[in-house]
C-alpha cells in the first residue's frame, strides 16, 4: 500500500511501534521499508525487554538490520521524534491494536498528538491507534490516518463512527488466511432490523399502537414529531 500510494525507494519513514502485537506488525513494516531502500527510523513506546514472540523476533531483526532505533521514555526522545516526523515522507503507526479499552494518557497521548499535527502522510497498522476495535470509540485521542491497512477482515472499529473517520482510505490485506478459517469467524453485520411481515388484510388496528411524547410552545419546534406521526 505504501509503495502504491507514495513510493518507498529513497523515501524517509518514521515507524512508531507499541508494546503488543500491533507494534510487532509495525516492526515488520519497518523491515520491509528498509529492505526496499527507504531510510527508516523506529521509535518504540514500551519496554523492548518485555516483547514476546513474534514481536520479539521482529525487534531483534530490526536491530540486526542496523535500522535507527529509539525507545521513547521522556522529553529527549519525544524531541527526537518531532525532528524525525519533520524529515519524513510518511509515518507508520502501530501503537495500540484492536484490544484497546482504556483512555490513552501520558507519553502515549503525547506521541499520538505529535503524529496528528506533523502534517505528514500517516499509515495505520490494522486500526488507528486509539480506536476501540469493538466499538469504534476514541479512547481519549486517536491517530488521524490517511491510510489504514487492516488484516483478514475489517474490524468493527474500522467501520463504525467515529473510528471510520480516523481510518482514511481503508485497505484489507488477507495475509494468506486459509479460506476455511473464515467459516469459523463470527462476522458481525449491523444491518437494519426488519419489521415483521404484515398481513395484506390488516388495518391500523392490527399493527399495534404508537405513543409519541413531544412538547413545544411553538408549532415549528414540534414539526419533527408531526412529520413522524403523519408518516
Amino acid at each position: 500500500v505504501i509503495l502504491r500510494e507514495i513510493g518507498v525507494s529513497k523515501k524517509t519513514f518514521t515507524v512508531i511501534a507499541g508494546q503488543g502485537n500491533n507494534g510487532g506488525d509495525a516492526l515488520v513494516v519497518a523491515r520491509k521499508l528498509h529492505s526496499n531502500s527507504a531510510k527508516v527510523r523506529v521509535f518504540i513506546l514500551g519496554d523492548p525487554e518485555k516483547y514476546r514472540d513474534p514481536t520479539r523476533r521482529n525487534y531483534d531483526i530490526v536491530k540486526k538490520m542496523g535500522i535507527e532505533l529509539y525507545v521513547i521514555r521522556g522529553d529527549d526522545e519525544l524531541n527526537l521524534l518531532r525532528s524525525s516526523l519533520r524529515e519524513s515522507d510518511g509515518v507508520v503507526v502501530g501503537i495500540f491494536g484492536t484490544g484497546l479499552s482504556r483512555e490513552i494518557t501520558g507519553i502515549h497521548r503525547s506521541v499520538i498528538e505529535e503524529v496528528n499535527k506533523c502534517g505528514k502522510i500517516i499509515f495505520s497498522v490494522d486500526i488507528p491507534s486509539g480506536i476501540g476495535g469493538d466499538d469504534g470509540k476514541v479512547y481519549g485521542v486517536a491517530v488521524k490516518s490517511n491510510y489504514t491497512v487492516t488484516f483478514g477482515l475489517p474490524k468493527v472499529g474500522n467501520l463504525l463512527y467515529p473510528g471510520y473517520d480516523y481510518c482514511g482510505k481503508l485497505y484489507v490485506s488477507h495475509i494468506s488466511y486459509p479460506p476455511e478459517l473464515y467459516n469459523d469467524i463470527k462476522i458481525e453485520i449491523n444491518e437494519p432490523v426488519q419489521p415483521p411481515p404484515r398481513v395484506r388484510w390488516g388495518h391500523k388496528g392490527t399493527f399495534g399502537k404508537l405513543l409519541t411524547v413531544a412538547g413545544a410552545k411553538k408549532l415549528l419546534w414540534s414539526s419533527n414529531a408531526l412529520i413522524s406521526l403523519l408518516s
